[in-house]
């Protein structure tokens, strides 16, 4: 069992390591769970790419008790890496789909870009509704992301909603965006038509 205090020396011996070395630290870090969490986190910010790899990979084996520090460290702007943040939540899929779905009405709009763009990797169909919603956000960047993650998710429920977004929003780049998804959806529901 690692100590508390041992697990910032564990993440430091990550670098220039040799794969080995790196696999038996992310085994350690993982096997102590929701304990290594607040220092994998704090590894984020750190410049060495190896360091953020075993970090990343490390808190998305971790999972779900990792999901709400993550969400916490998301809404804070404090220097963290907000996008790669976002894709670990993404990573972790649907037990982090439920914070994510809340990010989304943080007041803050990276935020809720991120929110929206690690909803549509997820692609659950429970994120679909609340995209639709972020298409009427006052944020030009969140109603685009949300447009482009409906896209990825190709579902026909937003067909309607991304037509109209498409020819009336007052930004060009949303109404582009939403005209890319529009059709991104029709891709996808001809192909799973019968021939």
């Amino acid at each position: 069992m690692i100590r508390r205090g041992e697990f910032g020396s564990l993440i430091r011996a990550v670098k220039g390591s040799d794969p080995d070395t790196m696999s038996d630290i992310l085994d350690a870090l993982v096997g102590s769970g929701e304990a290594a969490v607040p220092v994998l986190i704090q590894a984020l910010r750190d410049t060495d790419e190896q360091i953020h790899m075993v970090a990343s990979i490390a808190l998305e084996k971790i999972g779900k008790t990792a999901v709400l520090p993550l969400v916490r460290a998301f809404r804070e702007k404090d220097g963290l890496p907000r996008v790669r943040i976002a894709d670990i939540l993404a990573n972790i899929g649907d037990s982090a789909l439920g914070e994510i779905l809340r990010a989304l009405q943080d007041a803050d709009e990276e935020v809720r870009v991120l929110s929206a763009l690690a909803l549509g990797e997820i692609r659950s169909p429970r994120a679909v509704e609340p995209l639709i919603s972020a298409l009427s956000d006052a944020s030009e960047d969140v109603r685009a992301q949300a447009a482009v993650s409906l896209g990825e998710l190709g579902d026909a429920r937003a067909r309607e909603v991304l037509a109209d977004l498409a020819g009336k929003d007052e930004s060009p780049l949303v109404r582009q965006v939403a005209g890319n998804a529009l059709l991104r959806i029709l891709e996808v529901m001809e192909g799973s038509s019968p021939p």
